[in-house]
């Protein structure tokens, strides 16, 4: 008498099938869930509510204080107060600001990639960082001297404590991308692996 399979144990036993293809058997022929691609890892981890908001509220900081810092240095150069020995170092701060700005809208919209943007986020971390040590020399480390005296201390001050905490904002961005990065990698190795070795165990 043959074996009769019922619709409902058909429709059951498709339901343990993986339906996507970052799905895989373990090697006690269990399934689970795993990310085999590159951008599957990244997804995976963007999912987390967690994680979106944190990205959400550094790019936020990011924009405001790189904004008011921006703002602080344009000020000063619109009202002629820099010293021709200090213009330079005002002109990069702006240079910085723009770059700031261009990089903000491109991080958006390569959110769910990481493969260059970690690249970007360390050099602007290093560039706030020289501009931090740059007018902390200038204006905190001791006495200014009378060619710099000029600008408005008070601002000038507040603004260098300013471009380090870009730095730190730009510093704790590039190692989350670094993270996601690395992450990202690492499944899409595992995966290239899984499916070689998948392609053996058919033949």
């Amino acid at each position: 008498m043959g074996e009769y399979s019922s619709p409902r144990a058909d429709s059951q036993s498709s339901a343990l099938k993986p339906s996507r293809p970052d799905c895989i058997h373990s090697s006690h022929g269990s399934l689970f869930h795993t990310p085999q691609t590159f951008r599957a890892a990244i997804n995976e981890r963007l999912d987390n509510p967690l994680v979106s908001l944190f990205r959400l509220g550094i790019r936020v900081l990011q924009f405001a204080f790189a904004l008011a810092s921006g703002i602080s240095y344009a000020i000063e150069l619109s009202h002629g107060s820099v010293h021709s020995d200090a213009n330079s170092a005002f002109v990069f701060s702006q240079v910085l600001f723009g770059a700031t700005l261009i990089c903000l809208p491109l991080d958006a919209c390569t959110i769910r990639t990481y493969k260059l943007v970690w690249v970007v986020e360390w050099i602007l971390a290093i560039f706030y960082l020289a501009l931090f040590a740059t007018f902390y020399r200038i204006y905190t480390s001791g006495p200014v001297d009378p060619q710099n005296a000029g600008t408005d201390l008070g601002r000038m001050r507040r603004v260098v404590w300013m471009d380090l905490i870009n730095f730190l904002l730009w510093m704790s961005s590039a190692l989350f991308s670094s993270v996601m990065c690395c992450s990202g990698t690492k499944a899409a190795i595992k995966g290239h692996w899984e499916t070689r070795r998948r392609r053996k165990e058919t033949k």
